[in-house]
């Protein structure tokens, strides 16, 4: 009987392997989501400047919400909003689809032998450069405040991390959809209170006292804290910040790897 580890190591040079496949796959997903519209990628610019504009009216131009702690961008709650809703965004949007991604390829699995696994890192991936997109205009207003520094240079390591949890949770949500087809409306319904419970509205510091630990122990929390130390404070993220959501990241990759790996085989058998 093989160790864990060999067993792991396997598994993942194995995606490794079909890294040539997995590309080709993220970039026909990236387009098959613009296909046949007059703009074009461009949609991917505009989504994002829309929410921001709109966050701007609503937030700033007709509540005339106001923050305390970040004169860097004159307390504008709209960049404190966005820099938050970004990585939550990206999150959410790889979870649900990743959830479907081995289902809607069944044609595919049904006949060859496929690598089911570089699904779900597809969407990771593709979605990731659609991120990138949002990001820039973000980049791009916070240019204009003048926050930027040398900071900057800690966000790919972090947004690296978040990849990779999203790919651990991913192959999980993607294994029990296989198996029960309710996963997706479960998840949907369980990202509704998980983007409520994560501080992209408001700050830790607003928390009661009594809520904080269990806020705490949220994984999307620390990718949030981490953005908005980067971005807007022009500081490190905490040591306690990179420790937890490195933990986070390689526990949901090492565990969606195991659950994935473990029930692909009965993929075919139900699909």
């Amino acid at each position: 009987m093989k160790r864990p580890l060999a067993i792991a190591v396997n598994f993942f040079s194995k995606l490794l392997r079909q890294r040539d496949l997995v590309v080709n796959f993220a970039v026909r997903d990236l387009r098959s989501r613009y296909v046949g519209s007059a703009m074009g990628f461009f949609w991917a610019v505009v989504h994002p400047l829309a929410l921001l504009v709109t966050y701007s009216l609503v937030f700033s131009g007709i509540l005339n919400i106001q923050l305390d702690k970040y004169p860097q961008i004159n307390d504008n709650f709209a960049i404190f909003l966005f820099c938050g809703l970004l990585p939550f965004l990206y999150f959410q949007d790889t979870l649900l689809r990743g959830c479907e991604s081995v289902v809607q390829q069944s044609n595919l699995l049904r006949k060859t032998a496929f690598p089911s696994e570089i699904l779900p890192l597809t969407i990771v991936l593709s979605n990731l450069v659609t991120h990138l997109f949002g990001l820039a205009i973000l980049l791009a207003f916070l240019l204009y405040f003048g926050t930027l520094g040398w900071t900057l240079l800690l966000l790919p390591p972090v947004l690296l991390l978040t990849a990779v949890m999203c790919l651990g949770l991913g192959w999980i949500a993607a294994a029990l959809q296989v198996f029960l087809r309710d996963t997706l409306q479960l998840l949907t319904v369980g990202l509704t209170f998980w983007f409520w419970l994560t501080p992209i509205f408001y700050r830790m510091e607003d928390v009661p006292g009594w809520l904080r630990p269990w806020l705490g122990a949220n994984p999307m929390r620390f990718v949030v804290d981490a953005y908005r130390s980067i971005l807007l404070e022009n500081t490190p993220p905490s040591a306690d910040t990179l420790l937890a959501l490195t933990a986070w990241s390689l526990g949901a990759f090492l565990l969606g790897g195991f659950i994935f790996r473990n029930t692909k085989r009965d993929f075919v058998d139900v699909i």
